[in-house]
């Protein structure tokens, strides 16, 4: 079975157009952290909270007045 070729340009260009697509988002990330000069990856990370921040429900000191 041989492919037409205007069907064979189509293809192609859905092919294009969709790798363009894909590729878009992510050379507009490079190209903004290129700009800024920010370099996300360089950062550290931010340390676990030591203090437990839920408090149960049976606690005493819940917030409510009962």
């Amino acid at each position: 079975m041989k492919l037409e070729e205007k069907t064979r340009q189509k293809i192609i260009r859905n092919a294009v157009l969709s790798l363009f697509i894909y590729v878009l988002p992510i050379a507009l990330m490079f190209i903004t952290f290129y700009i800024t000069g920010e370099r996300p990856w360089l950062k550290q990370q931010h340390k676990a909270e030591k203090s437990k921040s839920v408090n149960p429900k049976n606690s005493s000191n819940n917030g409510t007045s009962d």
